[in-house]
């Protein structure tokens, strides 16, 4: 077995917190093995956050890969990217296989978080090395399919660990920098006024109603307002708007949502249409700008903050 240690200047992760992120021979845990172990964590007998990397040399030693596993995360919440899906459900399964006990800690899947969001922000894709992008990181290493080809099969040595340990690393820094994807997100979904911060947390449409969920990072006082196409409500720290909504084209190529403009906002849709229409959803993707700017504008109209 070959084990890689560096140390690790953390951004966002906290001391009883883990980044974990596994290379394996393939999807399906039932027949594909555990390759790389891939953690950041606190050590608190060296008082340092560490990258530590176990990579098996063969099938053989999977079982002390897994150990390690238990080991290392025992105490910690861990914060993945897809580990939900992928890496948790894999290692207890291969636990299983190896005739050891399954075990189910505490999990934050960024993953998850981001693409619950996807309607509200546009991403190119979801892949961990589109999103990092996000935080400024921009990656030259091989993917994974093409560093994964390369490990020898069965119970034969796997004689080139690099190329896979560095995607593996890399993926470690990267969840670790987007760790705090909530609050970048949150930030960008969001709006100030006075000393109150104001982001939008949901949004689905109903047939003709947008129905859109606001959280306050302040109590408001409950309160209910009504206007020609809309209204909302608040409640301690949310505010919910429903707005009517018109479907219909916005482009030649393009369709989405509008609302009529009782609120004379500039547009800042991608697509120009009627003065008289604001757009509410474009492509598939919420014109979030838009309407954070009508939520602003209502409270500001009816609300004393």
């Amino acid at each position: 077995m070959l084990c890689v240690r560096y140390p690790f200047y953390r951004k966002n992760l906290k001391k009883d917190e883990c980044i974990l992120d596994i290379e394996t021979t393939g999807l399906d845990p039932k027949r594909d093995k555990l390759v790389v172990l891939g953690l950041i964590y606190f050590d608190y007998k060296k008082n340092k956050f560490y990258i530590e990397q176990y990579f098996s040399k063969n099938d053989y030693e999977e079982i002390r890969l897994l150990q390690i596993y238990k080991e290392k995360i025992r105490d910690k919440k861990l914060i993945t990217y897809n580990g939900e899906i992928f890496d948790l459900p894999f290692l207890n399964v291969r636990l299983i296989e190896n005739k050891l006990e399954p075990v189910w800690p505490e999990n934050v899947d960024l993953y998850k978080f981001i693409k619950s969001k996807r309607k509200l922000i546009e991403f190119k894709s979801l892949k961990l090395s589109e999103i990092e992008k996000i935080v400024g990181i921009q990656r030259n290493d091989p993917p994974r399919y093409k560093v994964i080809s390369k490990l020898s099969k069965k119970d034969e040595n796997r004689n080139n660990p690099r190329p896979i340990l560095i995607h593996n690393k890399n993926d470690l820094i990267a969840t670790e920098a987007i760790s705090n994807a909530e609050d970048l997100i949150n930030d960008k979904l969001s709006f100030a006024l006075n000393d109150c911060k104001i982001y939008l947390n949901n949004a689905f449409i109903d047939k003709d109603i947008g129905n859109f969920e606001f959280i306050s990072d302040k109590k408001l006082d409950n309160a209910l307002f009504q206007g020609d196409n809309y209204y909302f409500f608040v409640e301690d720290n949310v505010i919910k708007l429903k707005i009517m909504v018109l479907y219909g084209k916005l482009s030649k190529n393009a369709s989405g949502f509008v609302t009529v403009n009782n609120f004379k906002l500039k547009n800042k849709g991608k697509y120009e249409i009627n003065k008289n229409l604001i757009s509410i959803m474009e492509d598939g993707i919420y014109s979030c700008e838009n309407i954070l700017n009508i939520m602003k504008f209502l409270i500001e109209k009816n609300l004393d903050l």
